[in-house]
């Protein structure tokens, strides 16, 4: 390891001995020992390049020469490092980096983020052990879920990495762990864990800009959400009158189906199947950072919730005074309580504006704006 480097040279140096080993595993060693830390080191790129040159077979040098370029911003370099380590010997250390280089390309596409995930799992295979194996892995996952069709089953499976790779002490010191876990819970609209997670990341490293701005916009929405719920949009009685009229005429029109038309309060938490929900606009929450865009709506009998509709171009999002048809809603209770208050209030998850109808008109493909990848940079 690159500790075991680091002590072997500076024992030598201060003794005065000389180490017993091959010049290409003395070089080695020194070029482990000068690449420790996060700044890129040209000596150590030398001593390093020297030594995959005396012994290229040696998968563990290739490997540090890939860590070192990579410090330099030369990913393609870093990455043509991996693979030269990867034909010596199929090792973790090679497939993770290799799974993070296709997820680092300016143009990522899907096969790509499909071949990280099945690479991530390889480098797992080879130690179960190995929280950073898992780490990485949880983080294939969650490129997936943002690049691939945000399905939640792949955000549950970024979960379950991310839970396994815990058990390691070195990913519970590193705030990106945090920060990573903190946005599966939040796209999995479990705010009160990710808001805790976040906050764990900030106590590691309180300058973590990124982690900070999605903090404060996840809080900010939580908060505008539940007091615009508390005054229906703060529409005046009169107004609220017309539209919730306007929204019972729309219905009485309804043509039968095979989903029945059910009120907020009557479906259950989770995925209501053969049901569908009509609600009208009575306000939104336009988002700040990486959240989704947030309608309150009401039903007929005047309940008020949020709804939630990810991947959608706010251009394209609903206004004031749409009616939403939403079939299978997913419901959900969002209960937080954060800083001396608390929130809680219904709200119902849409996963893409494909999903559902604004008055009475089914959405195309050009509403849709896909969600940016949001894990960290070196993972």
């Amino acid at each position: 390891s690159k500790v075991l480097a680091v002590q072997a040279v500076v024992s030598t140096q201060s003794t005065g001995e000389s180490l017993e080993l091959d010049e290409h595993n003395l070089k080695y060693l020194k070029g482990c020992a000068l690449n420790v830390g996060n700044m890129y080191n040209c000596k150590a790129e030398e001593i390093l390049i020297d030594a995959a040159k005396m012994n290229p077979t040696m998968y563990e040098i290739w490997n540090e020469l890939g860590d070192c370029i990579w410090k330099k911003g030369d990913k393609k370099g870093a990455g043509n490092c991996f693979e030269r380590a990867l034909n010596q010997q199929r090792n973790k250390v090679s497939l993770r980096n290799i799974s993070i280089v296709m997820r680092q390309q300016q143009s990522v596409t899907r096969d790509q983020i499909d071949e990280s995930v099945k690479i991530s799992k390889e480098a797992v295979s080879l130690d179960v052990t190995d929280g950073t194996s898992w780490y990485i892995l949880g983080n294939a996952y969650l490129a997936q879920f943002f690049l691939c069709g945000q399905a939640s089953d792949v955000l549950k499976c970024s979960l379950s990495a991310y839970t396994k790779a815990s058990d390691d002490e070195k990913v519970l010191s590193d705030p990106d762990y945090y920060y990573n876990k903190g946005i599966v819970f939040k796209y999995l609209d479990n705010y009160s864990q990710a808001i805790a997670y976040f906050m764990d990341a900030l106590t590691i490293h309180p300058q973590f800009t990124e982690c900070k701005l999605e903090l404060d916009s996840l809080k900010d929405q939580i908060e505008r959400s539940n007091n615009l719920i508390a005054s229906k949009g703060r529409i005046k009685p009169k107004n609220l009158g017309m539209m919730i009229r306007q929204l019972k005429d729309k219905i009485k029109g309804q043509n039968p189906s095979k989903v029945s038309v059910a009120q907020f309060d009557e479906l259950e938490i989770g995925q209501n199947q053969d049901k569908a929900l009509n609600c009208i606009v009575v306000s939104s929450v336009v988002p700040n950072v990486k959240t989704p865009f947030v309608c309150i709506c009401l039903d007929s009998t005047e309940t008020c919730f949020a709804v939630n509709v990810y991947n959608i171009d706010t251009s394209k999002a609903p206004k004031l005074g749409d009616i939403l048809t939403i079939p299978f809603p997913q419901k959900y209770v969002v209960n937080v309580v954060s800083s001396n208050e608390s929130y809680e209030y219904g709200m119902i998850r849409v996963d893409s504006p494909l999903n559902i109808m604004i008055n009475n008109r089914q959405l195309s493909k050009v509403s849709l704006a896909p969600l940016k990848l949001t894990t960290t940079a070196l993972t």
